[in-house]
């Protein structure tokens, strides 16, 4: 088993384990609203399940180990962690489009419109999902 397949079907069950275990115990039930909270992170783990499965199923062509850009990883991983940080002080409208702009400079996106579109369409999209549709508060 190659680490394609492995990472798929590590997909496949942590998408499961949203779906089955962490979506109905930390998602409440609310009598308001015409989408209810559940419905998007279950769409989500789905969503999950289906490219895990098509990952462990048909692979990509396999890259040496040294192909592996760690320190990058690990710069991302970084990144993550002081964003979710910062966005707990600062609130998520002022911290998403910074760190949606960082994560994408760091994955080598260099075309002006994507930027924009990823940097502050992104973020007004969840807004708008989260905020208005769902009428659950962002951080």
């Amino acid at each position: 088993m190659n680490a394609n397949r492995l990472s798929g079907l590590v997909f496949v069950g942590f998408g499961l384990l949203l779906f089955t275990v962490v979506i109905p115990w930390q998602v409440e039930t609310v009598a308001y609203g015409w989408l209810k909270p559940r419905t998007l992170p279950r769409i989500l783990a789905v969503f999950m399940v289906i490219c895990g499965a098509v990952l462990a199923i048909w692979p990509p062509a396999d890259r040496a180990g040294r192909d592996i850009r760690w320190a990058r990883a690990a710069l991302f991983a970084a990144l993550l962690v002081v964003a979710l940080a910062l966005m707990s002080r600062l609130g998520f409208v002022l911290v998403a489009p910074v760190m949606a702009l960082a994560i994408m400079l760091l994955a080598g996106e260099r075309r002006p419109l994507w930027l924009i579109l990823g940097a502050g369409g992104m973020p007004a999209l969840i807004w708008l999902v989260v905020a208005r549709l769902l009428e659950r508060p962002l951080p």
